[in-house]
């Protein structure tokens, strides 16, 4: 019996021991990676939070320096492109891929492991004996620019194929001659963006081949002979007229495409149903709506607003209106079926197109701005705009001019974004020089990140809740902190993103009022409403860390006059923090803390040369900082 008692007493000891192990060892990897967990092929188990940050930051600043290669035939010779995912304007830049660093941690933290905290030691048992590979999330890719880099590089090296066509001498009579088609090779991308996103996402180099295909014509001669017959009638059906009726004047409008423009415009085409058509060419009538039609119809659709002076003094009202849009789309499909009709029938075919536009309606109406009871400063957010260049400025200008005057209603999420487009020449924004690669070409944008600086310390001083924040990539002193002049309170603005978002979570409208202060070269954006007792503040940040830029680059580069040179700044990195505390009515607590890594950057210039450098591959240098649109500003 007291053999069995021991026996009993050890077996109780020894799952003791081994409880007691197992929830040790579980609370070691509470807040560290499960042990056998890889990114790739680099093993990550046991990191810390702390230790998991600095090493995707460290990984990710690796990987944007050394860029993504892609290897091509041309000739039977092997040769690479090394694109930097970076575009650079004097000191603006912008990332065409990012980590964000924080998701990506949390994701490799959190991997493998159950909500079941007692569970985390034979967890880590199990990936000890069978370890995994996970890949990270928090992955921003502009693929669609870095796409357009890779071709515009590759285009000199391939032979689109060329359609049958036709060359009219003569319409009465109808005289015309036929020119043949050819086959072409085109180096084949499809595959190349879901690489890009394995490679990045475990951490990898990217290295990527992309080969050349044969493509064929999509019209032959053929096609273009049996259709030869029709093509008088497209002429004698006289021109196509375009109208239009503004639905807030009731005036109207027409255009004419007559025919000399169809003459120059005419293409043999195939509809949905591969019946060979004659049609106008997409980028001529395109062209010709942007023009001619899209200054008469387009119309921004207009919120109710209040403007108001610099001491909150109401100065004037504007109600909303609806907003009209051209669909260029639509309108063009449209003309193009008039053409179309004129060659599968003999008669019948319409002369006129109503132009297609979609009526864009306001996001506050005048209805929802009676009894707003806005009369107090909630909060104001100031950055310094010194030493920006003229476009820069007139930039800021036309954002800040859009902005003044916006209500955001109770619940509703504000975007900058939203309210400062579209960014084009008609939405009022200017171009600025920008280095990709190894070309300086001008660029719509600069400035939008001074706006969104704004917003985001104005938000922090008002207490809105902060839905859409990122920090710049490099350290640039126009946004560092105005009291103790760190980097960290900064945050990023570029078409399509990153946005700067902040929501109205209080139960009453908010006004922004924005002001530039030409003397001071300061921007001062305040929101107005209605106190309901909450408190913020933020801290000054902390720069834990600095970063040196390293050696100067020159680059030789073709796309530059022989001796001549441009230059960016270097930057120096830093690793910065500051927390955001909201004190909420009911007493309530919220602290969040922004962490901001920036990536150091040695001072480039490109030297234009005669010719390419020898030595078999090109390569693209790296400049710079994500992707379409304005330039990181």
């Amino acid at each position: 019996m007291r053999r069995f008692w021991l026996f009993c007493v050890s077996i109780f000891i020894v799952l003791l021991l081994l409880v007691g192990g197992l929830c040790g060892l579980g609370y070691y990897f509470h807040d560290r990676v499960l042990p056998g967990v890889y990114i790739g092929d680099v093993p990550v188990g046991g990191m810390s939070r702390s230790e998991l940050t600095d090493y995707l930051e460290t990984m990710n600043d690796k990987m944007m320096n050394e860029g993504l290669q892609f290897e091509y035939d041309v000739g039977g010779e092997n040769k690479s492109i090394v694109i930097y995912p970076v575009l650079m304007s004097g000191s603006e830049a912008i990332e065409l891929v990012r980590t964000d660093v924080e998701t990506g941690v949390n994701n490799v933290l959190v991997f493998g492991k159950s909500e079941k905290w007692w569970l985390a030691g034979l967890e880590a048992i199990k990936f000890r004996l069978a370890p995994r590979s996970v890949s990270l999330s928090g992955i921003s890719i502009n693929i669609q620019r870095l796409m357009s880099m890779l071709a515009e590089k590759l285009s000199v090296y391939e032979t689109p194929p060329v359609n049958a066509s036709f060359i009219i001498s003569s319409i009465e009579p109808m005289e015309y001659k036929i020119t043949p088609s050819s086959p072409g090779r085109l180096y084949d991308l499809s595959g190349a963006p879901e690489k890009i996103t394995y490679f990045w996402s475990r951490l990898e180099p990217v290295k990527i081949a992309v080969k050349l295909r044969e493509r064929s014509p999509v019209i032959t001669e053929a096609d273009v002979e049996s259709v030869g017959d029709k093509l008088e009638r497209v002429f004698l059906a006289d021109e196509i007229l375009l109208t239009y009726t503004n639905p807030h004047t009731a005036l109207e409008y027409k255009w004419t495409i007559g025919a000399d423009k169809i003459k120059a415009w005419l293409e043999v085409q195939r509809t949905l149903k591969n019946e060979v058509v004659f049609g106008l060419k997409k980028e001529k009538v395109m062209a010709f709506l942007e023009e001619k039609a899209a200054p008469v119809v387009v119309e921004e659709a207009a919120d109710a607003k209040f403007k108001m002076d610099e001491n909150g003094k109401i100065m004037e009202f504007q109600g909303s209106q609806q907003g009209v849009k051209l669909d260029n789309e639509k309108t063009y499909q449209a003309i193009n079926e008039v053409v179309w009709g004129r060659t599968l029938y003999d008669s019948g075919a319409p002369k006129s197109v109503a132009l297609q536009v979609e009526i864009v309606e306001p996001t506050i109406k005048t209805a929802d701005v009676n009894n707003l009871g806005i009369g107090e400063v909630l909060g104001v957010g100031v950055s310094d705009y010194s030493n920006s260049p003229t476009n820069r400025i007139r930039n800021i200008t036309n954002a800040v001019k859009k902005l003044n005057g916006i209500l955001i209603k109770p619940g509703e999420e504000f975007s900058t974004l939203k309210h400062t487009g579209p960014f084009t020449y008609a939405g009022g924004y200017f171009p600025e020089l920008v280095i990709k690669g190894d070309e300086v070409k001008p660029e719509i944008g600069g400035g939008l990140c001074q706006i969104g600086t704004t917003l985001f310390r104005m938000a922090m001083n008002s207490g809105m809740k902060i839905t859409n924040r990122r920090n710049h990539s490099l350290v640039v002193f126009h946004y560092n902190d105005p009291v103790n002049g760190n980097p960290g309170t900064d945050a990023t603005v570029y078409d399509p993103a990153p946005d700067f978002k902040f929501l109205n979570d209080t139960n009453n409208y908010v006004l922004i009022q924005t002001y530039m202060d030409k003397v001071k070269k300061d921007l001062i954006f305040t929101l107005w409403g209605a106190k309901d007792g909450r408190q913020a503040s933020y801290s000054h940040p902390i720069v834990s860390k600095w970063y040196s830029s390293g050696e100067p680059k020159d680059i030789e580069t073709d796309k530059l006059e022989p001796g001549k040179k441009e230059c960016q700044n270097a930057f120096v990195g830093a690793d910065a923090s500051f927390v955001y505390t909201r004190v909420m009515p009911d007493g309530k607590e919220e602290k969040t803390t922004y962490t901001s890594h920036y990536r150091s950057l040695p001072k480039i210039c490109l030297i234009g040369v005669e010719k390419p450098r020898e030595g078999g591959a090109f390569v693209v240098p790296p400049v710079t900082e994500e992707i379409v649109g304005l330039v990181e500003g």
